[in-house]
């Protein structure tokens, strides 16, 4: 049984009421049909199972995953071993979107896609692979893979937010060779906060891509909860471009997060999540 069959027989006993049809129109798209379905997830969160990528591409989050057993109410779904990609297919798309059989060249073209087109009314695209250990092997052989780390800092009820070029962000940095995720994490919480962290648990890690030299670079960032003893002694590190550096509590936190990025709200969700 293949992927799409497997996917298929757990999608119908969870979802009676969602009818597929696999028969393909003249401009070759899949047919669907939905009657009265209703999310069952209410944020990003609910699609994540260890194991899974969380890529952040400009406002848009992509979760690659091999599970099919998979939450969530689905508005379009598309086979990519039936239809080639192309960037009409995601005109006109809005809500939710779930891909089958995301091979590394689909996932290229998607990502070329969604970088130049900001402004769709995609929420969350979900792609199931083969084997997501062959396709993390398969990004390392198309792209420049960069790994980072950074921390949430809480102390109390107020998390440490950080204000660098325009945007406010938590304090992150690349691993230096031989360092793990947990040192390098460490070392750019003190380096950019001015501040001695304790690593509490491993809290997320998230993928987002920039360009470098006309070729697009992939950071994936490991993330930590932390906490501190010596919350009165941070500084920001102006050579960084930290302009600012600040204790928020919820309601501060919500208002930064309207001027931030994508990834940084999920890893702050991530957190709410566990303090509850």
């Amino acid at each position: 049984m293949n992927l799409t069959s497997k996917f298929l027989q757990k999608f119908v006993q969870m979802k009676p009421n969602f009818v597929f049809y696999p028969e393909k129109n003249k401009k070759s798209k899949l047919q669907f049909q939905k009657k009265n379905i209703e999310p069952i997830f209410t944020n990003s969160n609910q699609l994540i199972a260890n194991g899974n990528m969380q890529f952040f591409i400009n406002r848009y989050s992509v979760v690659v995953q091999e599970d099919t057993t998979i939450l969530g109410a689905y508005q379009h779904i598309v086979d990519a071993k039936q239809i080639a990609f192309s960037g009409s297919l995601f005109k006109g798309l809005s809500g939710n979107l779930l891909l089958m059989n995301v091979e590394i060249d689909y996932f290229k073209q998607l990502l070329l896609f969604l970088d130049k087109n900001e402004q769709m009314p995609i929420q969350k695209i979900v792609a199931l692979v083969e084997n997501i250990q062959t396709f993390k092997q398969d990004l390392t052989e198309h792209f420049e893979v960069v790994n980072a780390a950074g921390g949430l800092v809480h102390y109390q009820d107020r998390c440490l937010m950080i204000f660098r070029r325009g945007k406010w962000d938590l304090p992150k940095g690349k691993i230096d060779e031989g360092e793990d995720a947990q040192a390098a994490a460490l070392r750019e919480i003190a380096e950019e906060c001015n501040i001695e962290a304790i690593i509490e648990d491993k809290l997320c890690s998230t993928w987002h891509h920039y360009w470098l030299g006309g070729k697009i670079v992939l950071k994936k960032t490991k993330w930590f909860l932390m906490t501190t003893h010596n919350p009165e002694s941070i500084k920001p590190q102006l050579e960084e471009d930290i302009e600012q550096i600040a204790w928020l509590d919820a309601h501060e936190v919500r208002k930064a997060l309207e001027n931030s990025f994508s990834s940084i709200e999920y890893v702050i969700e991530k957190f709410y999540d566990l303090s509850k």
